[in-house]
C-alpha cells in the first residue's frame, strides 16, 4: 500500500513539473527594457535559428509601401502581470499572415503540449490566430488545424489555450520549431474595420503528459 502511494506521489509530481515548466523564454517580457524595439525583424524573413529570442515580422511583400506597417514596444502602462507586456500599434495590414510575434524554441521533447496567452486590444472581436508550427514549415505558414487555434479579442485581459500534440513530430521538425501569435486586422481577410493596438503577456508553452 505504500509503495502504490508513493507511486501515486510520484506520478502527480511528475505530471506537475511537466505542467509548470514554460519552455518560452521570457514569456512575460520582463527581460527587455521598456521602450526596447530593436528585437523587430521589419520583414518576414528567416523565423528560425533565434532560439528563446521574441521576434515580430511585419511583412514587406510584394506591396510598394510594404503589405503592412506599426511598431511595438515593450510597455510597464498596461499588463497582465509583472512590471511589462508588449504593445502592437497596426496602422496597414493587407493579408492575415502580415504581421506575427514569434518565438523558436530548441530541441522540443515529443508529447502533448497546452499553449497560453493573455492579451488585450482597443477594441473587440478582432481575429487573433495562433499557431503551432514545425521547424520545417516555411515563414510564410498560417498553420492549420489542429495545431492552430482561433479566436477574437477583447478590451479587457482575456486568456487564449490551445492544447497540441507532437508526439509524431520527427526531432527535425520539434528543433527550432515555433509559436506564433497572428492578430488579423486587414480589411479584405475578413471585412474590417478592426482594433489597431494589442498588448500581449504571459505566454506559456508548457508540457502537458509526458512522452
Amino acid at each position: 500500500m505504500k509503495k502504490l502511494i508513493v507511486s501515486a506521489l510520484f506520478l502527480t509530481s511528475t505530471l506537475a513539473f511537466f505542467a509548470q515548466t514554460n519552455l518560452i523564454t521570457d514569456g512575460g517580457f520582463e527581460l527587455l527594457k521598456v521602450g526596447t524595439k530593436s528585437y523587430i525583424t521589419v520583414s518576414s524573413g528567416k523565423t528560425t535559428g533565434l532560439s528563446g529570442k521574441w521576434q515580430l515580422t511585419f511583412a514587406k511583400g510584394g506591396c510598394p509601401e510594404g503589405c503592412c506597417q506599426g511598431t511595438s514596444e515593450i510597455v510597464n502602462t498596461d499588463k497582465k502581470s509583472g512590471e511589462n507586456s508588449i504593445k502592437i500599434a497596426i496602422n496597414k495590414q493587407t493579408n492575415r499572415n502580415d504581421i506575427k510575434l514569434l518565438q523558436s524554441i530548441k530541441s522540443v521533447p515529443a508529447g502533448v503540449y497546452e499553449i497560453t496567452f493573455w492579451t488585450k486590444s482597443d477594441g473587440t472581436d478582432c481575429p487573433l490566430a495562433l499557431d503551432v508550427l514545425m521547424a520545417t514549415q516555411s515563414s510564410t505558414n498560417n498553420g492549420k488545424d489542429p495545431f492552430t487555434g482561433n479566436f477574437v479579442s477583447s478590451t479587457d485581459w482575456k486568456q487564449y489555450k490551445l492544447k497540441v500534440d507532437i508526439s509524431a513530430w520527427t526531432d527535425e521538425e520539434r528543433n527550432e520549431m515555433r509559436i506564433s501569435i497572428r492578430p488579423n486586422t486587414s480589411k479584405a481577410l475578413p471585412v474590417g474595420p478592426f482594433p489597431k493596438t494589442f498588448w500581449i503577456d504571459d505566454v506559456t508553452f508548457s508540457q502537458v503528459t509526458a512522452k
